[in-house]
């Protein structure tokens, strides 16, 4: 069983120059990613309609591919902050929380994208609505 990793807010914040471009990539295909969804589906819909014809089929094939290779990169931008113990909150939002201690007792800095520092932080099961000035 692997020790969960927690951080001081200081290395937190060391962090966030190697954590910022991973967790950018992530608000950027969680938003990106259900246009391609469409895209595919009406590509398949347009295939299935026109007999599939070769144009329609390698259209659809470009549009599933295209969903497939965003899925893959942001399954690798999550499992790249997963492994430094870092948890992705809101994707969309580019919300993450590292693991910490506070007074002794466990609990989450929190940081968006678009933050120049981890600045907050909230009790385990808060969220973000419980953030609270460092």
């Amino acid at each position: 069983m692997q020790r969960l990793r927690t951080y001081t807010v200081e290395e937190a914040n060391r962090e966030l120059p190697r954590v910022r471009p991973i967790v950018a990539q992530i608000a950027e295909l969680s938003t990106l990613l259900p246009e391609l969804e469409d895209q595919a589906r009406i590509s398949e819909y347009e295939a299935k309609r026109a007999s599939a014809g070769d144009v329609d089929k390698e259209r659809h094939q470009q549009a599933s591919d295209a969903v497939s290779g965003a899925e893959l990169e942001l399954l690798k931008a999550v499992a790249n902050l997963n492994g430094m113990g870092i948890q992705l909150k809101g994707p969309l939002e580019g919300l993450i929380d590292f693991p910490s201690y506070r007074d002794g007792e466990l609990v989450e800095l929190c940081w968006k994208l678009g933050e120049e520092r981890v600045e907050h932080w909230h009790h385990i099961g808060e969220g973000f609505g419980g953030r609270k000035k460092l």
